[in-house]
């Protein structure tokens, strides 16, 4: 029956509100004839690439369809790969700019990192930019803790493409590993290309299935707004990430905190949104990145209370300007600084305006 509804779903010319209506009035199979599905070989197509790239079907008359979608969208059919009984689990979405500093990428691993460790789900829509980065920071704490994985959150993802057509290509093993670990979400068929009007659509989903939204970095206009209305028009609550004004790509999660939506400086900041107790979680980070030497350490700690210049830089350490810029390529390498625009900033989630632990 399944394959019927998926049949129907992609059929041309039938609409997601008359599918919608069909499988709510019809078993499937009748649902396909009576709109004006003659062509058995259609079915017979969906079957077999759904059946070989492992994606199972959902109708929305189906009871384990997920509740939030089917009261409050038209949607025929899911297709998914993973387990559906991740929905089950506590959920954050967490969104952004396909196009982040290094501070928006470092900042989105982390928040997957602590999110996985304390077994609430990530829901993203696997892009390049933030989104990815919150995946695979969940990957991150899977790789360092095998041991605790069992009862870690999930990851979940609602993409723009069929199941079979990775978008974007880079993010392909990223992709597999969220389809293995967590659930991979799509109502569009296989063999369906991500096409522009797709991620809109996506993005009401992924504010559907979350609890709360998270935007860590977003500018005034774009995908991740669009995301953050769907979830103001549905009475989720929103969350945003405060950025430095001088970067362009934190125009819009600082907008949004002007106009009174809630601030996340940590992964806690979440858990505390979703009334968790969060008092004896431990959120320590697994440092990846190499240690800074003694002689870098003064020039980092320079700029861990926000962004400054080179010649700020100077007056503050009172080290020649070469000896600065040798540091800073040094930290730059490493993942311990990044420059926008001629401001110098640590990437340091545990140090000044960041709050938190130190880093020794």
């Amino acid at each position: 029956m399944w394959a019927y509804a998926a049949a129907l779903s992609a059929r041309p010319g039938v609409s997601r509100k008359l599918a919608t209506g069909l499988l709510l009035s019809h078993h499937a199979d009748e649902a396909w004839e009576r709109a004006g599905g003659l062509r058995d070989d259609e079915v017979a197509e969906m079957h077999d690439r759904c059946l070989g790239g492992g994606i199972d079907v959902l109708s929305v008359a189906d009871h384990d369809f997920p509740a939030p979608l089917r009261s409050s969208v038209r949607i025929p059919v899911l297709f998914v790969r993973g387990s559906t009984s991740v929905l089950r689990q506590r959920r954050v979405g967490v969104i952004g700019t396909r196009t982040p500093t290094p501070s928006g990428v470092y900042t989105a691993r982390e928040y997957g990192h602590d999110l996985a460790a304390s077994n609430v789900c990530v829901v993203s829509g696997l892009a390049k930019g933030i989104d990815g980065a919150v995946h695979d920071g969940m990957r991150a704490f899977y790789e360092t803790s095998p041991d605790d994985s069992l009862c870690a959150g999930r990851p979940i993802a609602v993409v723009g493409s069929g199941l079979d057509v990775v978008y974007p290509k880079v993010n392909a093993s990223l992709w597999n590993w969220v389809g293995e670990h967590g659930l991979l979400i799509s109502e569009y068929a296989p063999g369906a290309q991500a096409e522009a009007h797709h991620f809109p659509q996506r993005n009401r989903i992924i504010a559907l299935l979350s609890e709360i939204i998270v935007v860590v970095e977003s500018r005034e206009t774009g995908g991740s707004m669009l995301t953050v209305r769907e979830a103001e028009r549905r009475g989720i609550d929103v969350y945003a990430v405060p950025g430095s004004p001088r970067v362009a790509s934190a125009g819009g999660t600082n907008l949004l905190i002007q106009q009174g939506c809630g601030t996340v400086t940590h992964a806690r900041d979440i858990l505390a949104a979703l009334s968790l107790d969060h008092r004896r979680a431990d959120l320590q980070r697994v440092e990846d990145r190499e240690d800074p030497d003694v002689h870098d350490m003064l020039i980092l700690d320079a700029c861990s209370n926000g962004p400054v210049t080179l010649d700020q830089l100077m007056i503050s350490t009172g080290r020649a300007l070469a000896s600065i810029a040798l540091s800073l390529g040094r930290l730059q390498a490493q993942g311990w600084v990044m420059e926008e625009r001629g401001w110098w900033e640590a990437l340091l989630l545990g140090r000044g305006r960041h709050a938190g632990n130190c880093i020794s």
